[in-house]
Parts: C-alpha cells; structure tokens; sequence
C-alpha cells in the first residue's frame, strides 16, 4: 500500500473516531488525535508470533512476543500493547506446552487466528504469570504485587523498539485485576508507563484511585457477573469523583445478559453495539480507542 492511500486511510479512521467520540458521551476528554507517527508505520501484512521462554532471556516471564509485518526491516518504534491473561493460563512458561496456554483468549488468540487486524500495528506481548513463593494471591495476575509488572514492562522498553509514549495494558478476569493492581495498587506509580488500560471482566479496586488520574481507562463487564459487575461500577463511580477530577473520565461498558466471558465480544470487537445503552457505548474498536491516547 503506498504512503498516499495510507494516510488517506488514516484521516479517514480518525474523522470516524472523532465522530464516535463527540457522539458517545463516554466521558472521553479531548483525547489526543491520532498521529502521523502511527500513519508512518509499515502496514503490518503479517507478523511473527513467537513463544520467548523463561529462563531464555533476562525477563522474569515467558510470554509470546508478536512484531508486526516490516518490524525487522524499518527503525519506526511502535505501540506496545502488554496482555495480561486469565487464571488457568498461569504456568512458568519455561516449556513451549506450558506457555501456549496464554493463546487460550484474547489478542494471542486473534493473532493465533490469523484474525489480528488493528487500524495501526502494535508489538503484543503476552506474559505468562506463575505462582511466585511469598505471593498468596491466586486470583490476580502479579499476585497483587504490581512492580513484577513494572520490571517486566521495562524490560520490554529496554528489549525492543517501542514508542513509551504509546504503551497501553488490558487483561481479562485474573488478569483484569492485574490491570486494577497495577492502576491503583502501588505506592511508586507504576502505572507512570501507560498511555491507557483496560480490564476486562474484573474486580474492581476499591482505593488507589489517584494514582492513575491521568491514564485513560476503559472496563468492560457482564451485568450478570455480580461481583464483578458491583466492583467495576464502584471503581468507575469513586474514581469519576475525585476531587480534583481525572484529566481522563473512566468508562464503564455493560453487556446485559452477560456473564463472565466478556472478553470474547470486546477483544475481536464482535460486541460492538450491543452493549447496555445505560453506560458507555461499545462503538469503536478497544485498539482505535486506546490509539487515540499518548503519554505526555
């Protein structure tokens, strides 16, 4: 595709996000418009999607690394997006059999899939969290300790070429509430990496609100997840008041009907338009929304 029907295209994604945006009353506060640095980016024909073993390199974790289509043949810095699995994902991901079980849901799936198709191409990686000896929380990805997150997501700023104004994390369940964890549950800031977040069918923090008040965040949730619906809705509500207000309203997207497989719908953006009209609409893509976000 030549550089002329790129940025065509690209003014084209953004006059429909600017107009999603202005119409969705989600509380999206003049997001930063979409960029040429993404613009510029090779198109992403198909990357590789690779299983980096722990014990392999000097990160805690294994995790499957995707680069997109040009990745080895440019110098462009890239989007990171950081994926933080479900509960019976863990293992120690030393072994090729243990570590492809973070190919089970969302976006390692997609790209397994051969349906991975963003608007801009983004370095995914996907970290396989393990049981780590002194860590008693089984049910959040990190243990509820954030900084093994933070030492990772370093890690892959010193490893490969990513743009650190563009780095964004989202999770599902277990991994959800890594999200939260690492939003809200850390006295150095962790969160001081993300351009956005998004968990996705988790519980919802109950403090730490303004570590995160200038990090977008978008959740996603079943009305028939009791817990997790209640939590999330507490979340969103307690961080919106703060007093001074976050520079970037939270967003709360509700499937009714649903339980706790949300994830499915949101990340192929198959849910899209069929979430509860109640709270904020599912009307453009999880990736256009985090794109239209940088870190200052």
């Amino acid at each position: 595709m030549d550089t002329l029907k790129r940025t065509f295209i690209a003014l084209i994604a953004f006059f429909f996000i600017s107009v999603l945006t202005a119409c969705s009353g989600g509380g999206d506060d003049d997001p930063a418009p979409v960029s040429n640095e993404l613009a510029n980016l090779p198109e992403d024909t198909g990357g590789t999607h690779t299983p980096i073993l722990q014990g392999t390199t000097s990160a805690q974790f294994g995790y499957y690394e995707y680069l997109p289509g040009g990745y080895a043949t440019n110098t462009n810095e890239y989007p990171l997006l950081v994926f933080l699995h479900g509960q019976s994902e863990r293992g120690k991901g030393d072994t090729k059999t243990i570590l492809d079980k973070v190919l089970a849901n969302g976006p390692p799936k997609l790209i397994k899939a051969g349906a991975w198709d963003p608007t801009y191409p983004m370095i995914v990686i996907s970290p396989q969290f393990y049981q780590i000896a002194g860590d008693d929380n089984v049910n959040n990805w990190g243990g509820g300790k954030p900084i093994y997150l933070k030492n990772f997501i370093e890690y892959l700023i010193a490893t490969y070429r990513v743009n650190e104004s563009r780095i964004y994390l989202t999770g599902l369940s277990h991994g959800g509430n890594g999200v939260f964890d690492y939003l809200t549950g850390s006295v150095d800031d962790t969160q001081s990496h993300l351009a956005a977040a998004a968990p996705i069918a988790a519980y919802g923090s109950g403090g730490g609100f303004s570590k995160s008040k200038n990090t977008p965040i978008w959740t996603f949730v079943g009305e028939n997840d009791a817990t997790n619906f209640s939590t999330t809705k507490n979340f969103i509500t307690k961080y919106n008041a703060q007093s001074p207000a976050p520079k970037y309203p939270a967003k709360i997207t509700a499937f009714a009907g649903a339980g706790h497989d949300v994830w499915t719908r949101t990340y192929s953006s198959s849910g899209m338009d069929t979430a509860d009209a109640a709270f904020s609409p599912f009307s453009m893509t999880l990736y256009d929304w985090m794109f239209q976000y940088k870190r200052e």
